[in-house]
């Protein structure tokens, strides 16, 4: 990383710039300006999120949804995070409850994602400026900032690139602090789930108060949180269905025997393993695969004898085993007792526990009349995990290219004598066992540490014209850590056993009845230490074993940010119709990202590896911008306004090129109480660290060369690109907003949204590659073939990020509140947010198109894309008097699609025997109805106000759709089920 030198020195040069500003503000200015403390209470209207020139959220020409703490409050939503998540126009990418599987640098992380278009995609501000990002997948987690100091969140559902620069391709969310907070506040709390889990607890102090005779005024607040996790999936009921895929074993030959379609979706499918082992096929001195089923998988029948057995609990003997129905593959539903445990998954947590404190500390004063500084600093600490991934799977024994020798030591001769009478040509065996003995494998666990520290100045030079400028420097040190991860000699080595030759010198092992056994690999290499392991019969593999070939891997991240921003705003002229306002502004960003990783990891040493090291990944980012508020009319016939907002940014990244986002906008109020509102823009976002890590793994795959001819290894790197280029997004919302005059307290805007993002990064699959080549003449760039190109068999392919798919996003979004005073001697406040997605969609490089809108069912193809529905409706109804407050939170998704790539009885066109044909393709609608409320006692304590409140989550205790595979989609729904919370706050 940058050494502490450098730091310094650009730090020091950032301050000699503000002094120099300082120097020549104090000269210019000209009026009055009253202390810190004497300052206004902002005017809860303002709106100042996407762009730089003064609007309303109701006036905006972009469309600008607002969150404040009055919604948390009601709904008792200690998180910012979760509060946000919960608005139609927002996906829970990236929560506690979707980290199942998925090793990342921040597990306990909340990032927002806008539009369903990925997290990398929405842009999270902090007063307008930027924070560190907490991964080298560029995202911030605003778990960083207390929610007990901010006083709103203004989300811009629309592009605002040339306001903020890169990445606001979906939006931005800023989060607004209450920076004039005088006082003290607290709030604690507790909760769980109504099944005896899911335990959280939530602690936030928050203070603020003027000094220095009033010229300046401080406000600090910390925050504690900590989410428990929630029991396995056989806790929850649409869990434990075991609801999945299995392919239809009577398909045979693109036809359907049995009346059933290509793909069943049933519930009690199991996997096809078991503690000792199950025969599920073997191959021939001829080359033929035998398999227990010879319909769709193409393999010859087992012989009578063979089929349906299994290792016996010690290992030396075959038994029965009762396959269950629609065997197919790894799949079965049902089955013998060994397999109902479902091995495969182990007892992964449907909810993973996560912790994070943070601190926060903001000052403003007086330096004179007419110029101010302010300076910020912020830490927070996230921890996740763990992280659990699975039982010991030993796949390369069940259906891949590698397979157990018949001859294999660890194979009793009466076994090997039974399985050669029934076909004495068999040569190796095809074996599916889970080995529970080995402990759950590849479970992680996370630490991130984000420091974020700010100072500026502001200041007033003449007229209504401000200027300000800040520097803001930002580091995330985090480490990431994964247990037991299985090493590549398990899979290679350890599973090739042979009976040592004559004269052979290293270490030999013994059976469990004592035949002499060593790895094939140490024929030629006695030292590798390889220790053969017995496979067959329950608890075979040793602790010994499992501490050999089971490593701890880890890697550790550190982020660095640098950002100067100044901006200078104003009035440059009266026009005919008012005030025409503009902004200008300058911002330099410098960024790098750096990290380690364990040495057996840099040895590529694991058989499936959870982390990498990153190389130092460093840019430079210089920006300018310009923006002009023109009104063109003002209170003529049929015109009461017409303003028109035009911004332009200059960009140019040091190692991704320059671009120009601009944006054009026309608000225009025919009559009081309603506006017309259309935007343009021209968006971008910059590749990640994570994009560009020039590290790359390359795993030699066995794949059909139709270049070549048959199928032969093939070397396939996969990983980052450091040569990626910028993505270009435009982005058009059209809208109208209604605030009536005869219904007061009532207002409305919906607004169109249309998105088109080309050269989104995007990995494809090596087989996709080959293909598109050989038959489209396309992305041969990414082949390099071993002799004449094109005219000889394929080396090695480039599977790593490129800029080569496109995103569409479209749809509506609907914003209204009303708000009610005195009825029956309290308030009634209703609002709806609603959003209708017409379109979301990938379009691959190949021009494979992946509908991704009405699909709550499977995850798409492009990195970070999933499913949205069709539409998402959240509405509250909350009553308040001065003593307490009852709220009513209801939230709807519609039936949706369960897989896009096929088509089921309720689709058009749908006929059992297309291969894409499916049993089911639907997922049931779902209705959440959360209720709330508190208490505030007139009486005081101390001086202060106390509020003691409590909330149920999810009333009617509302399970995901049972249609959903697996662990269901927590993405989309709930899957903790009724939940309650209690708390006390407090003010003083």
């Amino acid at each position: 990383m940058s050494k502490q030198t450098s730091i310094l020195g650009r730090t020091s040069a950032i301050a000699l710039a503000l002094a120099a500003v300082s120097t020549v503000s104090a000269a210019w200015a000209q009026d009055a300006q009253a202390p810190a403390s004497a300052q206004a209470s902002e005017d809860e209207e303002i709106i100042i999120t996407g762009s730089h020139v003064g609007h309303t959220a109701f006036n905006s020409p972009t469309p600008v949804n607002t969150i404040d703490s009055e919604r948390m409050k009601d709904l008792a939503i200690p998180n910012v995070a979760d509060a946000l998540n919960q608005l139609p126009s927002f996906r829970a990418t990236t929560t506690p409850a979707t980290q199942l599987f998925r090793v990342t640098g921040s597990i306990g992380g909340n990032s927002a994602d806008l539009r369903g278009l990925g997290v990398t995609r929405t842009l999270v501000l902090l007063d307008g400026r930027r924070i560190v990002p907490s991964s080298d997948n560029g995202t911030v987690d605003m778990n960083g900032i207390p929610s007990a100091l901010v006083r709103r969140s203004e989300v811009v559902t629309g592009g605002a690139s040339a306001a903020y620069g890169a990445d606001a391709v979906a939006g931005v969310v800023n989060l607004i602090l209450d920076t004039n907070f005088d006082g003290f506040r607290a709030d604690f709390n507790v909760g769980q789930s109504g099944h005896s889990d899911a335990e959280n607890y939530f602690f936030s102090a928050a203070g603020g108060t003027s000094f220095a005779n009033g010229r300046a005024h401080i406000i600090g607040g910390v925050e504690y949180q900590r989410q428990e996790a929630e029991g396995i999936c056989p806790t929850r009921d649409f869990c434990n269905k075991h609801t999945n895929y299995v392919a239809n074993p009577g398909y045979i030959g693109g036809v359907s025997t049995n009346g059933l379609p290509a793909t069943i979706v049933m519930d009690n499918v199991l996997f096809v393993y078991n503690p000792t082992g199950i025969l599920l096929g073997a191959r021939t001195s001829g080359g033929v695969t035998l398999g227990q089923q010879i319909n769709n998988t193409g393999a010859t029948a087992l012989p009578n004898a063979l089929r349906g057995l299994q290792w016996s609990a010690n290992g030396q003997s075959l038994v029965p085993f009762q396959f269950g129905n629609y065997l197919s593959g790894q799949f079965m539903q049902g089955g013998d007792p060994s397999a109902q445990q479902n091995w495969g998954w182990g007892d992964v947590p449907l909810l993973t526990p996560t912790s994070h404190a943070s601190a926060f500390t903001h000052v403003d004063w007086d330096i004179t009349d007419h110029m101010h500084g302010f300076a910020e600093f912020m830490y927070s600490k996230v921890e996740g995990g763990p992280v659990k991934s699975a039982f010991l799977l030993q796949a390369p024994l069940g259906g891949s290219t590698n397979a157990i020798n018949i001859n294999n030591p660890f194979i009793t001769t009466a076994v090997r004598n039974q399985i050669l009478a029934a076909d004495p040509t068999i040569t190796s065996l095809l074996v599916n066992v889970v080995k529970p003995e080995g402990g759950e494998q590849a479970v992680s666990d996370s630490d991130n540490n984000i420091y974020r520290a700010l100072f500026g100045l502001r200041g007033d030079i003449f007229n209504d014209w401000n200027w300000d400028i800040a520097f803001e420097h930002g580091e995330t040190h985090s480490r990431v850590n994964v247990h037991d991860t299985r090493l590549k000699m398990l899979d290679n080595q350890a599973t090739q056993a042979i009976t040592p030759p004559g004269g052979y010198t290293g270490t030999i092992y013994h059976t469990a009845w004592g035949d002499p056994v060593i790895c094939a690999s140490s024929v030629s290499n006695p030292s590798d230490g390889c220790e053969p392991v017995d496979f067959f019969g329950a608890n075979s593999i040793t602790a010994s074993q499992i501490a050999k070939y089971f490593k701890d891997e880890w890697q550790t991240r550190t982020i660095v940010q640098d950002d100067l921003t100044a901006n200078l705003h104003g009035t440059l002229f009266n026009g005919w119709a008012g005030a025409i306002q503009g902004a200008v502004g300058l911002e330099w960003r410098h960024e790098e990202a750096e990290g380690q990783a364990d040495a057996l990891t840099l040895a590529a040493a694991f058989s499936a590896p959870q982390v990498t090291p990153l190389p130092r990944v460093s840019r430079e980012v210089t920006e300018g911008y310009v923006e002009i508020n023109a009104p063109l009319l003002s209170n003529v016939p049929l015109a009461q306004s017409l303003a028109v907002d035009g911004a332009y940014r200059w960009t140019n990244y040091s190692n991704a090129g320059s671009a120009e986002p601009w944006k054009v906008g026309v608000q225009y109020t025919p009559v009081e109480g309603v506006l017309f509102r259309v935007t343009k823009s021209n968006d971008i976002r910059a590749p990640t660290a994570a994009e560009l890590n020039p590290n790359t793994i390359t795993t030699n795959l066995p794949l059909v060369d139709p270049f070549g001819g048959g199928t032969h290894l093939i070397a396939t790197l996969n990983g980052g690109n450091p040569n990626l280029g910028l993505e270009n997004a435009e982005t058009t919302t059209e809208g109208v907003v209604l605030q009536p005059g005869f219904l007061s307290g009532f207002r409305v805007s919906l607004d169109h949204y249309d998105i088109e993002v080309t050269g989104a990064i995007d990995s494809l699959a090596a087989p996709a590659i080959l293909t598109a080549c050989f038959s489209q003449n396309l992305l041969c760039n990414l082949i390099t073939f071993s002799g004449a190109y094109k005219a000889s068999p394929a080396a090695s392919i480039y599977s790593n990020f490129q800029n080569l798919s496109r995103l569409h996003a479209e749809g509506y979004e609907l914003v209204a509140q009303y708000s009610i005073n005195d009825v029956l001697g309290g308030n009634l406040d209703l609002s709806l947010n609603a959003n209708n997605v017409i379109d979301l969609r990938t379009i691959g490089a190949t021009g494979l198109i992946t509908k991704l809108d009405d699909v709550t069912g499977n995850a798409g193809s492009l990195t970070n894309i999933a499913g949205v529905p069709q539409y998402k409706i959240d509405g509250i109804v909350s009553y308040s008097r001065d003593n307490w407050t009852l709220t009513a939170h209801g939230r709807y998704i519609p039936e949706s699609i369960l897989d896009p790539t096929k088509k089921g009885p309720e689709d058009p066109g749908y006929n059992i025997n297309l291969a894409n044909s499916v049993s089911l393709n639907r997922v049931s609608s779902r209705f959440y109805l959360d209720l709330s409320g508190s208490l505030r006692p007139s009486a005081t304590l101390w001086g202060g106000r106390m509020e003691l409140y409590g909330a149920i989550y999810n009333v009617f205790d509302t399970e995901e759709p049972p249609e959903l595979r697996l662990f269901g989609n927590p993405l989309q729904y709930d899957p903790v089920g009724r939940a309650f919370r209690i708390g006390l706050r407090s003010n003083w």
